[in-house]
């Protein structure tokens, strides 16, 4: 192994990079670490004499920061997992955000209309009524007259949000998933040298110069008595970029081959990215050899061959014809060009405008061979690439019939001598036709101030990937998870199937659970007969449609909430006990407790101190409102330095009485009630390699060849 200046923790390092079965075909990875309980101390302390320092006071202050539930120092320590886990498992994961944008965030989208026209037609939306519409509507009307309640989320849905590709800075477009709602909290606003400004956590993700990285970590942010601290330099982020020419990538064969067969995109896609028409691409698919063969079996006739037919005149209505003029104006015309043109578009749309009295001035004859054709072009003869300052001059126009305009390319001197008897000076500089493609990139932008802007609604966006970030306000940011999308990879065909132990009927006293005892056997058998044919069904369905080559954002669109899926996520170490302490509780779902088992296990591999914490103030402290407080002070008082028995017994109705409502006397009680201490170490003899995990996956990936 390589040697590394990075503290490192032997006890984390004998599992990095393992993988973990959890449930029937899941697994959590803790693929890297940065930090230990060491770091945790440092940043509290900031300074002390590293030769001097005993174990004993690093344990001791780490139970302080806990139980006074200090931030900062814990945010110092960041985990990067890679897990899978059943759908249903991950929409219930994902609720818990941390980092976040604040009500106001405009996200941004292009019309189809601007894509479909090579151009942009940006369109924004506030991040808090992405919010709203993805809410179901209420149906107030009567049952046969009302609507689907999510028409408003699916429609959001199939928006194109803008989106950066990672790895070459372009501007593209991806999908939302979901939209986030994370409560109030603590909010900076960025502002950018441009203008441009964001308000946001100090825990969100921006893509700056040096790559992805909080503005915590990016700048040092910090929240002081009101005010923002942060280290003042030359700090850039990306953001919403500026248009670029660069030579075509589309004709090349690898950039073509990895769009087209290895991820799978549609030709239509590649050549929004390309900003060329899908002709474009199909032709140059055929001239590499990379378009995909027949799906029609040999000697399949298709229905039209030898058919011909013929429209028969239509008369337009002039309120028709109106609309349309109306619709294909200004900027709804296909040849909108923003407003402007180039100085050679505009001396070749003058000489159009010119032709007719050029032609008419040469009797509609050839200059040249002085015969009259139907087909006449106007031609400059001292070529505007000669002297530009001739381009708009009509005495330098004149009229060639198509032969003789075909026959002087590449010989305008002769031409021009022979039409005005003089030599032209100026020699042609060849310059060989170089495909450009006109792409829109991100681009580096320095902040110029941050200030704190005190608590506000936040919200977060999850996106489709392979890029998991978004445009908000102009600038390039990100969500904490990058989950595998079905647009770009094929579905492993795995799905959850509960074990007959865990497999109960709903609670009556919580809603949101299940019993504790297990259903009845042939409830169960049942079950999973009905799961196994559904699944069985979508999985063929899923399949089938690949092998017909239907997009693969089709393809998965009715694979159930128990097929899994994977994601990598990183989170700090704040953030990542506060997540546990809601997983691992036993009122939490059964399938994301066996998730945060594992993850405990690893957290007691990289910082065993402020895991032994978090067991003894979190996970088996419990809080106390006033009035469970004044009934323990009811029954027990100071003595000295110790505590004296009262030696009282309080019944039902006393507790009723000290304003405890029958289910917090309940809550009482079970708090009382003594807990065994949890054990979250992690069996090494399960741990599986990348190498047999990865193919555990790919043989469940289904053939979309055969």
């Amino acid at each position: 192994m390589a040697e590394t200046k990075r503290p490192t923790i032997p006890a984390a390092e004998e599992i990095l990079g393992g993988y973990f079965p959890v449930l029937d075909h899941g697994f959590v990875s803790l693929v890297d670490y940065m930090g230990s309980d060491e770091d945790i101390e440092r940043a509290a302390r900031v300074s002390y004499g590293h030769g001097t320092r005993k174990s004993s006071q690093t344990r001791g202050l780490i139970r302080y920061l806990r139980r006074h539930a200090h931030t900062t120092p814990t945010e110092m320590v960041e985990f990067k997992f890679h897990c899978s886990m059943p759908i249903f498992v991950a929409r219930q994961w994902i609720r818990h955000r941390t980092a976040c944008l604040a009500e106001g965030t405009e996200i941004y989208f292009d019309l189809p209309g601007g894509i479909d026209r090579r151009g942009n037609q940006l369109h924004k939306l506030p991040i808090e009524e992405l919010w709203k519409k993805f809410a179901p509507t209420r149906n107030i009307t009567r049952p046969d007259k009302q609507r689907n309640p999510y028409r408003k989320r699916e429609r959001v849905q199939q928006m194109h949000l803008r989106q950066v590709n990672e790895d070459t800075l372009d501007i593209q477009h991806t999908k939302i998933v979901d939209v986030i709602y994370n409560g109030p909290k603590p909010v900076f606003r960025i502002k950018l040298s441009d203008g441009k400004s964001i308000e946001a956590t100090s825990d969100h993700r921006f893509l700056f110069a040096e790559g992805w990285k909080t503005l915590r970590d990016a700048v040092g942010l910090e929240e002081s008595n009101g005010l923002a601290t942060w280290s003042r330099g030359d700090h850039f982020m990306y953001v919403n970029g500026v248009v670029m020419e660069e030579p075509a990538l589309y004709r090349e064969r690898d950039w073509l081959r990895d769009r087209y067969h290895k991820l799978g995109m549609k030709i239509d896609d590649i050549a929004a990215e390309a900003g060329v028409s899908d002709h474009t691409i199909r032709k140059w698919l055929r001239q590499h050899g990379l378009s995909k063969p027949c799906r029609f079996e040999p000697g399949h006739t298709p229905w039209n061959v030898g058919k011909t037919y013929q429209l028969g005149s239509r008369e337009m209505p002039e309120t028709w014809l109106e609309n349309v003029r109306a619709a294909r104006s200004g900027p709804a015309s296909n040849f909108w060009r923003g407003g402007c043109s180039s100085n050679r578009e505009a001396i070749g749309r003058w000489t159009t405008q010119a032709a007719h009295r050029v032609h008419r001035r040469n009797g509609w004859t050839c200059q040249l061979c002085y015969e009259r054709a139907s087909e006449l072009h106007c031609h400059h003869i001292v070529p505007v690439w000669a002297d530009e300052s001739l381009a708009r001059d009509e005495s330098n126009l004149t009229t060639l019939c198509g032969d003789c305009h075909r026959s002087i390319q590449g010989k305008e001197h002769e031409a021009a001598e022979q039409l005005t008897g003089h030599t032209i000076h100026t020699e042609w500089k060849n310059r060989p036709r170089v495909a450009w493609n006109k792409l829109t990139k991100a681009r580096l932008v320095q902040i110029e101030s941050i200030v704190f802007v005190g608590v506000k609604n936040t919200y977060d966006l999850e996106v489709e990937g392979p890029h998991h970030n978004f445009i908000a306000n102009g600038i390039v940011t990100h969500n904490s998870v990058n989950e595998m999308s079905g647009r770009y990879s094929l579905m492993p065909l795995l799905f959850y199937k509960p074990k007959p132990e865990s497999f109960a009927l709903q609670s009556a006293s919580n809603n949101q659970g299940r019993q504790s005892e297990p259903a009845d056997p042939s409830l169960y058998a049942e079950a999973i007969e009905r799961w196994e044919r559904l699944r069985a069904d979508a999985s063929d369905t899923y399949g089938w449609l690949l092998k017909e080559d239907v997009a693969r954002e089709l393809a998965r669109i009715d694979l159930p909430l128990s097929a899994y899926t994977q994601w990598y996520w990183k989170i700090d170490l704040h953030n990542l006990l506060h997540f546990l302490r809601l997983r691992v509780d036993s009122h939490a779902q059964w399938e994301i407790q066996e998730y945060g088992r594992v993850m405990a296990g690893m957290l007691a591999r990289v910082a065993p101190l402020t895991y032994e914490a978090w067991l003894d103030y979190e996970v088996l402290g419990e809080k106390m409102s006033v009035a469970e407080l004044n009934v323990i002070r009811s029954l027990i008082e100071p003595a000295g330095p110790g505590l004296k028995s009262k030696a009282v017994e309080l019944t039902a109705d006393e507790l009723a009485a000290a304003g405890l409502s029958g289910r917090e006397r309940q809550e009482l009680l079970d708090k009382l009630v003594p807990v065994e201490r949890p054990d979250y170490s992690l069996d090494l003899t399960k741990m599986r390699t990348p190498e047999s995990m990865a193919e555990h996956m790919a043989e469940a990936v289904p053939d979309a060849e055969n």
